[in-house]
């Protein structure tokens, strides 16, 4: 599961923190369904050298959204913006760690991940929590994916608090704790990551542990300053 956040976390938008005016333009047209005027507006702008639509025209490809999902073409308008672009130098890096449109190739992955979080891009964080706890591209070094996880989760990633409850869970670098995976499950699930109810559902904890770790979810949502709370177990 540790590794299955590359996957999930490869279908995020690789230009979301980019901005300019035609990007503007064709995310606006986008939100109102206008694929295909969207994709001339960032396709022109492209042509005259704007990084940012270059970016956008990426994921244009990457998604699949109005083309045909083509990960090589993507990966070709990403690397021609990502020396300054935290976040298709994480994109680049999943593209890489995964085989998508182009080789796959961990060492390269593990570059272009250290790089994004070198500018705190939340997904970076993430990645290099689970290249860390899987030993892709780097030797196994638990200490390392719990470091990246906290971070994540200090920038408000719920897969940043999902990552921390498996290392507890699965005893990876810190003692096996099934109640504290769960408060770091219950956090995550506060923060909306999809996966956290799966997690919580497969501890089979008690109804008095699991109080208990509603508890501790609480504090910790607390002590990283979010305004989430964990109403139950259920919830």
């Amino acid at each position: 599961m540790l590794r299955s956040f590359l996957m999930a976390l490869s279908l995020a938008t690789a230009s979301a923190a980019l901005a300019s005016p035609a990007t503007d333009e064709a995310r606006r047209l986008l939100a109102q369904g206008q694929e295909a005027q969207a994709f001339e507006r960032v396709q022109a702008a492209a042509g005259r050298g704007d990084e940012d639509a270059v970016a956008l025209l990426g994921w244009f490809y990457d998604t699949g959204r109005h083309v045909r999902q083509d990960y090589a073409r993507a990966a070709e308008y990403y690397r021609r913006v990502v020396r300054d672009n935290p976040s298709v130098q994480w994109r680049l890096g999943v593209m890489h760690d995964l085989g998508q449109g182009v080789p796959e190739n961990p060492g390269e992955a593990l570059r272009l991940f250290r790089q994004a979080a070198g500018n705190d891009d939340v997904n970076a964080h993430v990645s290099l929590g689970v290249m860390y706890a899987n030993g892709r591209g780097v030797r196994p070094d638990y200490v390392q994916s719990m470091r990246y996880y906290r971070r994540a989760a200090e920038l408000g990633s719920g897969a940043g608090f999902l990552g921390v409850g498996l290392l507890y869970q699965n005893g990876l670098g810190v003692a096996a704790s099934p109640n504290e995976a769960a408060a770091w499950f219950l956090a995550a699930q506060a923060m909306r990551d999809s996966r956290a109810r799966d997690a919580i559902a497969g501890l089979n904890l008690p109804p008095q542990q699991m109080q208990a770790a509603v508890t501790r979810a609480n504090q910790l949502l607390q002590s990283y300053r979010r305004r989430e709370r964990v109403a139950s177990p259920a919830g």
